[in-house]
């Protein structure tokens, strides 16, 4: 009962709404929250008439909002508030986000909101595979600032901004003659503390160096790889581990899958969505809103698992009356004066067709009276 508080229950009347549902409907609603403290929303299924519009003006009261169906929609469900993340984040950064929040997917938007891709645990575990690639880092366009993150190290020359777009990644672990015949201009060489590898690093024409095991820059070769554009990183993890975590710095846009996205808007109505989930095998699924702003995530479990709206009725009990949609949607209550009619429910139903409702039908009918009297003077 505490959850069913907790939702939205729309209280509407029939099509083609005349002042008795159109003014049921609002009663009834603000009755239910002051009796029980949760939302219910009056609605109406039609057109307001210029009789009813009248009644309203006079007594200064909204019309309802006009709801033509109760499906259930997306954003009935529960959307997971996913944050969005910049695409030129790592592939480190992705991971620990996953990790911390327990998704699988991440949206990748612009700062407008719009969405660019999404990138999942399995592209990330992709990346892994791609060990024979040694230009892969550069092919990625990676920035700088992204290795100086992901090694936690420190940038001694060069430009953090910058990035590393050519060239391959190799570990120095030859002595320098031998270095000559594998370091090619544009390469990204991780190294140690010797002074002539490092040398002969920037000599062969190296983007960058990695000076691993906190080992210190000598002020000459720092002089020599600025004046030869040589970016020049310092950490404390050693050569192996280095290695081993720098594809980690690549940028998420290089993986992340950015056509033919499955996205769904949060007006959508779940029925005629649950097919095209069905037939992927994505655990999640953007929402966007009508201008195509993301707005969150949805697992194919929570559509499974969707209920329906709840619905009060009001001044009518008869399917062919009710709005539209009215069979996927829980009738929580009818409040009618009429005979029994054709909806039918799963579960029991408050039902109102006492002397009561005939009473308060009279009461409603001799106020209308008596204002249109007071309109015709």
């Amino acid at each position: 009962m505490e959850q069913d508080l907790k939702r939205k229950t729309t209280v509407i009347g029939h099509r083609n709404p005349d002042t008795d549902s159109i003014c049921s409907a609002i009663c009834y609603a603000h009755l239910k929250r002051k009796l029980t403290g949760g939302e219910y929303v009056p609605a109406r299924a039609g057109h307001v008439n210029g009789e009813t519009q009248f009644v309203l003006n006079y007594f200064g009261v909204e019309e309802p909002k006009l709801v033509e169906d109760v499906r259930t929609q997306v954003k009935d469900i529960e959307i997971r508030k996913t944050k969005g993340v910049a695409d030129n984040i790592s592939l480190k950064i992705a991971w620990k986000i996953m990790q911390e929040n327990n998704v699988t997917t991440i949206p990748a938007v612009t700062e407008e909101g719009l969405l660019e891709g999404l990138i999942t645990v399995g592209d990330i575990t992709k990346t892994y595979m791609n060990i024979y690639d040694s230009s892969i880092l550069s092919k990625a366009y990676t920035q700088y600032s992204n290795i100086i993150e992901t090694l936690e190290a420190d940038i001694l020359v060069g430009d953090p901004d910058a990035y590393f777009d050519q060239g391959k990644v190799l570990i120095a672990a030859a002595n320098p003659d031998l270095m000559e015949f594998y370091i090619e201009p544009h390469d990204l060489v991780i190294l140690g503390n010797r002074y002539e590898s490092q040398l002969c690093a920037i000599e062969m024409g190296a983007a960058c160096i990695i000076v691993c095991e906190g080992a210190g820059v000598s002020m000459t070769i720092k002089k020599i790889a600025q004046d030869r554009g040589c970016t020049v990183i310092a950490t404390t993890y050693d050569t192996y581990t280095a290695a081993r975590l720098i594809n980690q710095s690549m940028p998420i846009s290089y993986f992340m899958t950015k056509e033919h996205l499955i996205t769904f808007n949060s007006d959508d109505y779940t029925d005629e969505i649950r097919e095209v989930m069905a037939s992927k095998r994505h655990r999640d699924f953007p929402i966007l809103d009508k201008e195509g702003r993301y707005l969150g995530m949805i697992s194919r479990r929570n559509l499974l698992g969707a209920k329906g709206k709840q619905v009060i009725l009001v001044d009518h009990n008869e399917k062919n009356q009710a709005v539209a949609g009215i069979e996927s949607a829980e009738i929580m209550e009818i409040i009618d004066h009429h005979r029994l009619g054709t909806v039918q429910t799963m579960s029991p139903v408050f039902s109102a067709t006492s002397l009561w409702a005939v009473r308060q039908r009279l009461y409603t009918r001799c106020t209308e009276r008596r204002i249109w009297r007071l309109s015709r003077r």
